[in-house]
């Protein structure tokens, strides 16, 4: 679990349940959120408790104690005080919190789930429903199990793009969300590259005893790197030819639809203008950019760049 998104959705996942537990040992918050010992104590000490609002004064921060391996967790006075949300607010934060919740793989969905409850009352009942994608709920335990203990899984997968089901034996690495869908990426073997997987057109699922074939990467960041993030990125428009359907399935695409001409249109997150050079030129003839997001890249460019680290003259 080394992805900060992962560590991330656990804590805000474990946090509201060590309240309402009045307490727990590092053991079992470790043991409930699949989360490794040593990871939660640093988050514990260096996350949480500088969790607050302005001025960040003790009566607006979250306490944390920690003492002979039990923690201890207390809402700060500001967070007791009633909030009053905006429709967009109330939205984002039942959005966040189902996010979270898929985290807890344990029947008893505790403080959390009784929060968001609350909150779809407040609401207006039964009139607002959120939901984080229509996937298996097996599926993302089982994913994330596997991908923690770096053991491959099979899959039997149903392309959009290409309008066919195959079997694959994937090595699931990273989740995250996209427009309230989930998403899998992984090294799939069948086509010997990375590839992103919309978890919902998974149809079946094995996870096997076959360990990674891929060494595990390093995801430390070098000093100075900006880490990309999905929600962060320049968003990019390209249209490109129908017969080039197979490349989304390895895209993690936003939005896709056709265009008057024939031509599929897609709108997705680009990491850099180098990534987004080397995806014109793969998509290859009949692309066109409708909008580069800022990244300053054109087709001719991008073969023109290529062409050049390659060494390759017209």
């Amino acid at each position: 679990m080394n992805k900060a998104t992962d560590r991330m959705a656990r804590l805000i996942a474990a946090i509201p349940w060590i309240v309402a537990q009045d307490g727990a040992s590092l053991d079992e918050i470790s043991a409930r959120f699949d989360y490794p010992r040593e990871l939660l104590l640093k988050d514990l000490e260096e996350v949480v408790f500088f969790v607050g609002v302005p001025p960040y004064t003790p009566d607006t921060l979250i306490e944390v104690t920690i003492d002979d391996d039990m923690v201890w967790i207390s809402y700060a006075e500001w967070f007791q005080r009633p909030m009053k949300l905006s429709g967009g607010e109330l939205l984002s934060l039942l959005a966040a919190g189902e996010t979270a919740l898929s985290f807890d793989n344990q029947d008893e969905a505790g403080a959390l789930a009784r929060g968001l409850a609350k909150l779809r009352l407040a609401a207006g009942g039964d009139q607002i429903d959120v939901q984080i994608g229509s996937v298996d709920r097996t599926f993302l335990p089982a994913l994330r199990g596997a991908a923690d203990g770096r053991l491959c899984v099979d899959i039997d997968y149903y392309s959009f793009g290409t309008n066919a089901r195959s079997e694959r034996r994937i090595e699931p690495n990273r989740f995250f969300v996209v427009e309230g869908n989930w998403y899998v990426g992984a090294h799939c073997q069948l086509a010997s590259a990375d590839r992103i997987f919309r978890v919902e057109r998974i149809e079946g699922l094995t996870v096997t005893e076959v360990p990674f074939t891929n060494p595990e990467p390093d995801v430390t960041p070098e000093e100075g790197t900006q880490l990309f993030t999905i929600d962060d990125a320049p968003r990019v428009t390209i249209a490109m030819p129908a017969s080039r359907l197979g490349i989304l399935d390895s895209l993690p695409i936003d939005e896709q639809m056709a265009s008057e001409d024939g031509a599929i249109v897609i709108t997705l997150p680009a990491s850099s203008a180098r990534w987004l050079e080397q995806l014109l030129v793969r998509i290859g003839p009949g692309v066109r950019l409708i909008d580069d997001g800022g990244l300053d890249v054109t087709p001719d460019k991008a073969a023109s760049v290529l062409a050049a680290r390659y060494g390759v003259t017209s």
